[in-house]
């Protein structure tokens, strides 16, 4: 049974390589472009219409190149096939990068709202100030992965939409409607007003994730590492949810715990359909 908020509480061979211009090294994009590597990232945002242009090295090859060839050529993208390509520190091309538009972040949820599916249920998912972007990144691949509707994070002590973020989460950050606003607890109110039930992530206290009742339009709150979620927003939450620790560690990184929480909403909603 679905809950009313109003009246409840409870391999292919790889294809002929095609022919490039050569360069010694990766050139910078535009102004106020992302510099974006690896294929997957790389071949999200050709498939979201956001690259401008794409550098391949020479030695790189595979079925994902011969899909970034075809998807940048069907939209009129340049690709230039790098001899040398230097790599930043820290930073794994894997032989691909581009520079590419910023993922969209919207700052308006209203209009969205109003549009909500009611099939397959929504499951928003807010982000109470996440700082680390390898973290948020991870987050937003898990959050394409399970399904999510939306993504909505603060404008303020939260990391930001970045290159490091769009590598992390593999390109979904270009798949996910985002959102950030400069005040969650109002944000709060407004999904709640749209019919969401809110459910916040805790470490004790809640009841075990397996055991809740995700047959509802629900917003799942996962707050950074150390501090949770926020007071103010534990108080405005219809319910709180937990993950069980069975060995010596008391908690999980953020990322693997909201994977946890949205698979597990997902795998109930299957159940459910």
């Amino acid at each position: 049974m679905r809950h009313d908020r109003r009246t409840s509480r409870d391999s292919r061979p790889d294809a002929p390589r095609p022919v490039f211009r050569e360069h010694s090294s990766h050139e910078p994009g535009p102004s106020g472009s992302f510099f974006i590597y690896g294929r997957r990232p790389v071949l999200e945002a050709l498939k979201k219409g956001a690259v401008i242009s794409v550098q391949i090295a020479k030695s790189a090859h595979g079925e994902i190149i011969n899909e970034i060839v075809k998807s940048a050529e069907e939209r009129q993208v340049p690709v230039r096939q790098v001899v040398d390509m230097p790599e930043p520190e820290d930073v794994v091309t894997q032989g691909v990068t581009a520079s590419a538009r910023p993922p969209e972040v919207r700052g308006d949820l209203r209009d969205f709202l109003e549009c909500l599916p009611k099939d397959p249920l929504p499951l928003i998912l807010m982000l109470d100030g996440i700082t680390d972007p390898h973290n948020f990144g991870a987050i937003l691949r898990t959050a394409e992965g399970a399904g999510v509707t939306a993504v909505i994070f603060r404008e303020r002590r939260q990391a930001p939409v970045t290159d490091t973020v769009v590598k992390a989460s593999a390109g979904a950050a270009y798949l996910l409607p985002l959102f950030h606003v400069a005040n969650l607890a109002q944000t709060v109110r407004l999904l709640k007003d749209a019919g969401l039930w809110i459910v916040a992530s805790v470490g004790e206290e809640g009841i075990p994730a397996w055991n809740y009742d995700w047959d509802r339009p629900a917003t799942l709150i996962v707050g950074a590492e150390g501090a949770g979620v926020s007071d103010l927003l534990l108080r405005d939450a219809d319910d709180a949810v937990k993950i069980p620790m069975y060995g010596h560690i008391e908690s999980l990184n953020v990322s693997v715990a909201t994977g946890v929480l949205l698979f597990e909403a997902a795998r109930k909603r299957t159940q459910i359909t």
